[in-house]
C-alpha cells in the first residue's frame, strides 16, 4: 500500500496510500473476490481500516457510487446491509470527541467547560478573550462583497443546485487567483479542493497522508504551543505525534535542529502552522528556507496551515510554496480569518507540487473531497467576488488587530509575573506566567480564578501545549482590550506573592 515516486534526487518523496481512497476500494474489490461471505469480509476490512465507523461506512458507499466495487450489487441485497452494519456497529466501540463519561476529548472544551462551570462573582460584564472567533464582539464588519455577492447569488436563483463535490470550477479557479495574486504561487483548479472550513481540510489531508496504524507505523511532526485540534483530529488514525518546539526567545521560531532529529523513514508530514496560533509568530524567509532544506532532506511533504496568512503587521507574511522549488507544500486556507467569516464554513487545500511527485496526493484529495461536497452552492457562487475584495479592507482590519495586540503587549510589560513577546501576525497573543509570581498553582487555576473574579475568559497553554501560559484573543475593539488589561493588573495584584 505504499508508493515511492522517483524524482531528480538521490532519494524519493514517500507518502502512504498516494491514492488512498482508490487503494481502499480496490483491496475492498480484492477481498471481496477472495473470501465467500462479502459481509464477513466487508467487516474484518472495516476493523482493520479504521475504527471510525461513519468514515468507514461513506468509504463503502462512495466506493459503490463511483462504481468501485460494482460487482458487489449481485450480493448485498438490503438484508444483507442491514445485517453488515449492525453486525459491525456491535462489534466496535465507535470512535469520537469524548470519553465514557461523555466529558470532550477536545482539550480547548474540556477545558472551557471546567473554567466556566462556576459563573463569576463580579458584576462585571464577562469578556470573552478565549475563542478565537473575530466576529464574536466583532472586530471588524465583513467585506461588503461577501453581503452582496452572496444576496445576488440567491435572488439570481441560479446557484441551487448540486455542484462538482470537490467545488465549482470558478469557486476553484477565483482561489486560484487569489493565491496567484496575493502569494505569487501558481495553482491549477485541479490542484485545488474546496472544504468546509481549514477543520476539515485537515481530517481530509490527515486522511489521505496518513494510513491508519494496522496499515503499518507513521508518523507526524506538530509544533508546539500549537493548535490541539490537530492531534484531535488525528487521534482516530492512530498516527504517532510528534511535537517539536518552537522557541519563545526566538519569537516562537521552530527549533530546525530538533525538526531534523524527529524526522524519519515513517514520517509522512510536517506540519507548519504560519502565522501562528497560539503564538503569534509570523515566520521570516529565511527561516522558512531552512525548514523546507529540512523538508527536501528527508523527502517529506509539508501540511501549511496558513488560515492566517497575511494577517501581518511588522514584517511580510512568505507564503511557503512561494519560496519551495523543491518540496511539495499542501496549502490550507479560508474565508474564515482574513475575510472575517468563520460561520460560513468556507476553507480549501491548494497542492503546489513544483516537482511533480505528488500525483498520487492531488488524486487522492479530490477523491476524499468528494465524500462531502464542498461548502454551500451560494457561497461558492459568490466567492470570485468575495476572493476579490480591495486591499485596503484587509489593512483596516489588520490595524486592529495591531492596535489590540499593542494594547495587550504595553499592559503586560507593567504586570510583574507576567512576560509576552510582541506578536507579528494572527489574531493572538500567548503570556507566560512567571513560575511562584503568584498564589495559584497553574496556568488552569490561573485562568479559572480570572473568569471568576474578574469575569475575563481566557485559555490556558495547556491547551496548546503550553502549561504556564494563557493565550489571549485579539478580536475584540480596542476599549474592551483596554478593559481587559485593567482587570488582569489588578487580579495580578490581588494574587501576587
Amino acid at each position: 500500500m505504499k508508493r515511492c515516486v522517483c524524482i531528480p534526487h538521490s532519494k524519493s518523496y514517500t507518502h502512504s496510500q498516494t491514492d488512498p481512497f482508490l487503494c481502499v476500494s480496490h483491496t475492498l474489490i480484492y477481498r471481496v473476490d477472495l473470501f465467500t461471505h462479502p459481509c464477513s469480509c466487508l467487516i474484518n476490512f472495516l476493523k482493520n481500516f479504521n475504527s471510525n465507523f461513519e468514515s468507514s461506512i461513506c468509504l463503502i458507499f462512495n466506493s459503490l457510487l463511483l462504481g468501485m466495487v460494482s460487482r458487489m450489487e449481485n450480493h448485498l441485497d438490503p438484508g444483507i446491509y442491514k445485517s453488515l452494519l449492525l453486525s459491525y456497529v456491535s462489534s466496535i466501540d465507535i470512535a469520537d470527541d469524548t470519553d465514557s463519561q461523555g466529558t470532550s476529548k477536545n482539550p480547548i472544551r474540556s477545558t472551557l467547560a471546567g473554567i466556566t462551570s462556576t459563573p463569576p462573582s463580579s458584576s462585571k460584564t464577562i469578556i470573552n478573550l478565549g475563542l478565537g472567533d473575530p466576529t464574536h464582539y466583532p472586530l471588524h464588519p465583513p467585506p461588503v462583497a461577501a453581503t452582496t455577492a452572496a444576496c445576488t447569488a440567491i435572488q439570481t436563483e441560479r446557484h441551487n443546485g448540486y455542484i462538482n463535490g470537490i467545488g465549482s470550477l470558478p469557486a476553484r479557479q477565483a482561489i486560484a487567483n487569489y493565491h496567484q495574486k496575493w502569494d505569487g504561487v501558481t495553482y491549477h483548479p485541479d490542484s485545488v479542493v474546496l472544504t468546509h472550513g481549514v477543520g476539515q481540510a485537515l481530517d481530509l489531508i490527515f486522511s489521505v497522508l496518513f494510513p491508519h496504524h494496522s496499515y503499518g507505523p507513521s508518523n507526524i511532526l506538530l509544533p508546539a504551543p500549537g493548535f490541539s485540534q490537530y492531534s484531535s483530529l488525528l487521534a482516530n488514525l492512530g498516527t504517532e505525534i510528534r511535537y517539536y518546539d518552537c522557541v519563545e526567545e526566538k519569537d516562537w521560531e521552530v527549533d530546525t535542529k530538533m525538526l531534523d532529529s524527529l524526522c524519519d523513514e515513517n514520517t509522512r508530514g510536517i506540519l507548519i502552522t504560519n502565522p501562528s496560533n497560539p503564538c503569534g509568530s509570523n515566520f521570516s524567509k529565511e527561516h522558512l528556507a531552512n525548514i523546507l532544506a529540512i523538508a527536501d532532506k528527508h523527502k517529506i511533504p509539508i501540511i501549511a496551515d496558513e488560515i492566517y496568512g497575511h494577517m501581518t503587521w511588522s514584517s511580510p507574511f512568505i507564503p511557503l510554496a512561494s519560496i519551495s522549488a523543491t518540496v511539495p507544500v499542501i496549502t490550507l486556507s479560508g474565508l474564515s480569518k482574513r475575510f472575517l467569516l468563520p460561520g460560513w464554513r468556507v476553507g480549501w487545500i491548494a497542492l503546489h507540487d513544483p516537482l511533480g511527485v505528488a500525483e498520487g496526493v492531488r488524486e487522492g484529495i479530490i477523491v476524499w473531497g468528494n465524500r462531502f461536497f464542498g461548502p454551500s452552492s451560494i457561497v461558492q457562487a459568490a466567492l470570485p467576488e468575495i476572493l476579490a475584495t480591495p486591499s485596503e479592507y484587509f489593512d483596516a482590519v489588520t490595524a486592529k488587530v495591531e492596535q489590540n495586540a499593542q494594547i495587550v503587549h504595553s499592559g503586560t510589560s507593567e504586570i510583574n509575573g507576567l512576560y509576552t513577546n510582541m506578536p507579528a501576525g494572527a489574531l493572538y497573543m500567548l503570556i507566560r506566567i512567571q513560575p511562584a509570581a503568584f498564589d495559584l498553582n497553574d496556568d488552569v487555576e490561573f485562568c479559572t480564578a480570572l473568569y471568576r473574579e474578574e469575569a475575563v475568559f481566557v485559555l490556558p497553554g495547556l491547551c496548546f501545549g503550553a502549561p504556564g501560559y494563557f493565550r489571549v484573543v485579539l478580536g475584540a475593539p480596542a476599549e474592551i482590550m483596554t478593559d481587559v488589561m485593567e482587570r488582569l493588573s489588578a487580579f495580578c495584584d490581588k494574587h501576587r506573592v
